[in-house]
């Protein structure tokens, strides 16, 4: 929640677009409805973002992305969020950052759901650096809802109860007995849980009149704690039953014991051998157990939710046999295995378990002569490694020779029959950053879109590119649809790569956030071709943005979006000419009819027809080889010759009367096209006449 919270406040706060709602004190419409699709964008692109606002104090305006209001722009005192009125009027009193379990109050808006609020959590964005009162806010809140159905799917239908309180002994989750931000002091239940401190641990209590096994952890950071209830009976409900079964067993087992025993007598050496078969069976389950656990106490510790605290987890290594430091530097190593849908094709869960133990193991053997190891499957496609390492070379961000990293790439590939992608994160002070520098090694290998199958990932490398300021190309969106709609599709796929790969000198949500652009252009172009061909196939926007999240590489996204293209490509193709055909002489009879207006133009044809301008003037050129503005004119001068010779108007008059703005310009245009002036011309073709009588 909160890494997610965090990176898309980030984003939006570097938005050039969303910047301008934030610090301009007057803005242009367009300028507000563009950056209002693009926060609309942002929140679509997770179900756990309930709601954005912008606030920009000098206008005392907030600016929301929610799906409880059709109105987006609010001012302070007529917003119906007032506890976010209230923060942002308060705003030095939070913390950065950092989520604030609330209420959103939605009375004032009379809904038809009769929602009066809903629970979230708060991510505030402000300049920290800066000392006035009054400051601009970034607010992202986390739909709490989204967040319970991780926490505990079965929210009202389960006999256990899973919720988070905080150290006062405040509901922060919604529980389905209680209320979220509901005091829980007065439980004694709680106020055990709280007198333990920094410890985890459970107890049989009385829970709200029933007898319960309560478990709970330690505080996080934010001090907050998981407890779960349990009822004691569904616990122990099975033990009547099972006394039952032992008395009956025991008596069979009296019974066969009578008969059998002669057997046993008997078959006494192939019962011994049977004996020390199970005892061999016996003796590898319990390895099984005893590196399942070691596997489970590092992988909580990668994961973050297992106790950092060094001078606790080294009694732990020790008790495990895992030969890691728990006060000495580490650094994390995460293998992606390269194509795993094929893999989970051609093999089972268990052949895949196989796989991965034995990448395990061929990493551990060429790590462990360079600094200790331990190797965990975190499920999927990935393989964690957590080392004790020195400190890099200063001109490397390898905590170990990249040699290394390429012979166990190489040595997977040769013995495994599997291409692994690796990322390295940086260093680590002491276990205290392990579950960090996972989630950093675990982001860097995003990049393996661009970076390929078989890559080496350093993350010190990618951390660098967050920090850069990504401005989407909106030129390139709009050349793009230009080549679509004119049916170019080599060129359009062209430019559609190239905006895409230009993300990958960026962060991962740049690469997110063009993808998102791109599907909702393609999209508004394919419903325009579909709107003026009458052509009829649905286009799910769905299909286009599953690359995000499907893809391996980044030729992998592109797939959908060039389907669609070649999609558009052979649904114009047949309607191609008699379009074009249709679209021409519709130019022809528009000029034809309006050759007088001054105001004719390429513009205006385009806006009356509802086309492009550029897609026009390029198909009228194609196909007639000549531009509409040249065809213009000379219909004016057919008009203007007509007129000269055939009327005794005044040249200023028919100049007027076949759309020329003024008669230099005038003058200026006949006598270029037809090498004399207006007057030489009515001149010369009277003479012509009069001696063609004079012949006669």
């Amino acid at each position: 929640m909160a890494v997610n919270a965090r990176t898309f406040a980030k984003q939006i706060y570097n938005d050039m677009n969303v910047s301008k709602l934030l610090y301009f004190s007057s803005g242009d419409p367009l300028d507000t409805s563009t950056a209002m699709a693009q926060l609309n964008s942002y929140r679509a692109t997770s179900l756990f973002i309930d709601s954005i606002y912008i606030y920009n104090y000098q206008t005392d305006t907030f600016y929301t992305s929610a799906d409880i209001s059709a109105n987006s722009v609010w001012k302070a005192s007529e917003f119906y969020d007032t506890t976010a009125v209230q923060m942002v009027k308060h705003v030095s009193d939070y913390k950065t950052l950092m989520p604030i379990p609330r209420k959103i109050p939605f009375e004032s808006l009379m809904l038809n759901n009769q929602e009066k609020e809903r629970d979230c959590y708060t991510f505030l964005l402000y300049d920290t650096l800066s000392h006035k009162n009054e400051k601009n806010v970034i607010i992202v809140n986390i739909s709490e809802t989204q967040m319970h159905k991780n926490i505990d799917g079965m929210i009202a239908n389960s006999d256990k109860n899973t919720f988070i309180i905080d150290d006062r002994g405040t509901l922060i989750t919604n529980s389905w007995k209680n209320a979220m931000l509901t005091e829980l002091t007065n439980k004694p239940y709680i106020q055990e849980v709280l007198r333990s401190g920094e410890s985890e641990g459970y107890f049989v209590s009385d829970a709200d009149g029933v007898k319960s096994l309560v478990t709970y952890t330690a505080p996080d950071v934010l001090g907050w704690r998981y407890i779960r209830i349990a009822p004691y009976s569904v616990i122990t409900s099975g033990i009547n039953h099972m006394r039952i079964y032992t008395i009956a067993i025991a008596v069979a087992i009296l019974l066969l014991g009578l008969l059998t025993s002669y057997l046993i007598s008997r078959k006494l050496s192939l019962n011994v051998n049977r004996k020390l078969v199970k005892l061999v069976t016996l003796e590898t389950e319990r390895r099984n157990h005893f590196m399942a656990l070691r596997q489970d106490l590092v992988r909580n510790l990668l994961l973050g939710s297992g106790s950092g605290n060094p001078p606790g987890l080294e009694e732990k290594f020790k008790l495990h046999e895992i030969r890691l430091d728990a006060k000495k530097r580490f650094a994390v190593i995460v293998l992606k295995i390269d194509g795993y849908r094929e893999l989970v094709e051609r093999y089972n869960a268990g052949d895949r378990s196989l796989l991965k133990i034995g990448i395990m193991n061929i990493a551990q053997e060429l790590l462990n002569p360079f600094c200790p190891s331990f190797a965990v499957d975190m499920g999927d496609d990935r393989i964690a490694i957590l080392l004790n390492v020195r400190e890099p070379a200063p001109d490397s961000y390898s905590v170990l020779p990249e040699s290394l990293w390429r012979q166990i790439q190489s040595s997977v590939a040769v013995y495994i029959k599997v291409s692994v992608s690796v990322a390295v994160s940086t260093i680590g002070e002491d276990a205290r950053s392990v579950s960090r520098l996972y989630v950093q090694a675990t982001e860097a290998l995003f990049h393996r879109l661009f970076f390929g199958h078989g890559c080496l990932i350093y993350a010190e490398q990618i951390e660098s590119l967050k920090s850069k300021p990504y401005v989407y190309p909106i030129s390139k969106e709009k050349l793009l649809i230009e080549e679509l709609m004119l049916c170019r599709i080599a060129e359009a796929q062209r430019i559609f790569r190239e905006i895409v790969e230009e993300t990958a000198g960026y962060s991962y949500m740049s690469y997110h956030l063009a993808v998102s652009h791109l599907a909702f252009a393609v999209n508004n172009a394919v419903s325009t071709i579909q709107k003026n061909n009458d052509i009829s196939w649905d286009l799910n926007i769905n299909a286009l943005l599953s690359g995000l999240n499907d893809a391996e590489l980044v030729t992998d996204m592109y797939r959908p979006f060039f389907e669609v293209f070649e999609h558009v490509s052979a649904s114009l193709e047949d309607k191609k000419n008699t379009r074009h055909d249709e679209v021409v002489g519709k130019i022809i009879i528009i000029v034809q009819q309006k050759y007088m207006l001054q105001e004719l133009s390429l513009d205006g044809i385009a806006e009356e027809m509802g086309l492009s301008a550029t897609y026009i003037g390029r198909l009228f050129k194609k196909i007639t080889l000549n531009t509409i503005l040249n065809y213009i004119i000379e219909v004016r001068m057919d008009k203007a010759r007509e007129l000269l010779l055939t009327t005794e108007l005044p040249i200023g008059d028919i100049a007027e009367k076949t759309g020329f703005s003024n008669s230099p310009y005038f003058y200026k245009a006949f006598k270029k096209i037809n090498g004399v002036t207006p007057a030489d011309f009515r001149k010369n073709g009277r003479l012509q006449d009069e001696v063609v009588r004079d012949i006669s």
